[in-house]
């Protein structure tokens, strides 16, 4: 007489299910996880586009400078600080105000954001509204001029701000 042996071969229903189980997980995770990716790029792209134009804030405000010294080998009364000394409480600069005969920082506006022309330079004359503000606060010494330039762009997020010291070593 024989025997005969039944092997099993297959996957019972409880190891399938644990299966499908652990990679519904697997991806569920993967999915949670885009969002957070999508925001954080964001973020990273506003915080970057803030320190370029913190960093043109302090450009401007060396190029006023360094016009201000230009201007003294003719004209010995000019000041190497003329027009820098009236921020201490805030000012607004962009390089298309630069681009008049006499350079001049003007009051800061707390309501007004920077616009950004077709071109994608940013200024306050002419563009669509964008998220960021930028505030140059301006302190004197004798012989320094220390310079801080405070960009903004939401309330979830602290300003970045960046400090600099100008000296007249002339």
């Amino acid at each position: 007489m024989a025997i005969f042996r039944k092997f099993n071969t297959g996957f019972t229903l409880i190891e399938i299910m644990a299966a499908i189980s652990v990679m519904a997980i697997g991806v569920l995770g993967v999915f949670s996880l885009v969002p957070m990716i999508v925001s954080t790029g964001a973020e990273n792209t506003d915080r970057f586009t803030a320190s370029q134009l913190a960093l043109e804030g302090l450009e401007i405000v060396r190029n006023i400078r360094d016009s201000n010294w230009l201007e003294q080998s003719t004209n010995p009364a000019n000041l190497w600080n003329e027009g820098l000394t009236s921020c201490a409480s805030g000012c607004e600069a962009d390089y298309t105000a630069l681009q008049s005969i006499d350079p001049t920082l003007t009051a800061y506006g707390a309501g007004r954001y920077l616009k950004m022309d077709s071109q994608g330079f940013f200024n306050y004359a002419s563009g669509a509204d964008t998220k960021f503000k930028r505030k140059v606060t301006i302190t004197s010494g004798t012989d320094v001029l220390s310079i801080s330039v405070a960009v903004e762009w939401s309330k979830k997020y602290p300003a970045l701000v960046l400090e600099e010291k100008l000296y007249d070593w002339r």
